[in-house]
């Protein structure tokens, strides 16, 4: 599980090193707007608060990517949508909607067509608690910094899949998951405009 700090520190270094390495990336042929869909696998924290299995949701995003002025540096700003959906235990089911902000740079892997990428991230998560008797939404306050990894495959000028881990703060204002900062791997596909 990491702390704030560690994630933090590694959403930075991950940002700084993708930059270095974009620097030699070849430069996109123009801005471009996108839309993307992506099915979540939860990992451990996540699994944790929604006890979810197998794929665990889905993200909807639309984006701008360009170069960064005056560079060669291709990034890509973002925000999305995350519904993760819970599974019921024990009359029990925590559910979680997310709203991301993000900041990716794009670096070449020497794989043609393939390119890393790296990013921060800031989200804002509502946490939906439902019982027998008791059904709670509760937003979680203040945004939640979040770090990216992964790979984009170029199918043609308009069309790409990739894929992501996501690591994100949840909160420390709630209880019941206190201490808890979700992490998943999304596969999708972005269709650019």
């Amino acid at each position: 599980m990491f702390s704030r700090n560690h994630l933090m520190r590694l959403a930075a270094l991950t940002l700084a090193g993708g930059t270095c390495l974009s620097a030699q990336a070849p430069s996109p042929a123009s801005s471009a707007f996108d839309a993307g869909l992506n099915v979540v696998m939860p990992l451990d924290t996540l699994k944790t608060i929604t006890h979810a299995s197998g794929l665990g949701g889905v993200t909807a995003e639309f984006g701008y990517s360009s170069q960064i002025r005056n560079t060669t540096v291709p990034f890509r700003l973002s925000v999305s949508v995350n519904h993760l959906p819970g599974k019921e235990v024990d009359y029990q089911k925590n559910s979680l909607l997310g709203f991301q902000g993000a900041a990716d740079v794009f670096a070449p892997t020497g794989i043609n067509r393939v390119s890393m990428v790296a990013g921060l991230s800031l989200n804002a998560w509502r946490w939906d608690f439902q019982d027998a008797s008791n059904h709670t939404k509760s937003t979680m306050k203040g945004a939640k910094f979040g770090a990216r990894f992964g790979f984009d495959f170029r199918v043609s000028d308009r069309v790409s899949t990739s894929l992501m881990l996501q690591m994100t703060e949840l909160g420390t204002d709630n209880q019941a998951i206190q201490g808890y900062n979700p992490s998943w791997i999304q596969v999708g596909a972005r269709y650019r405009f």
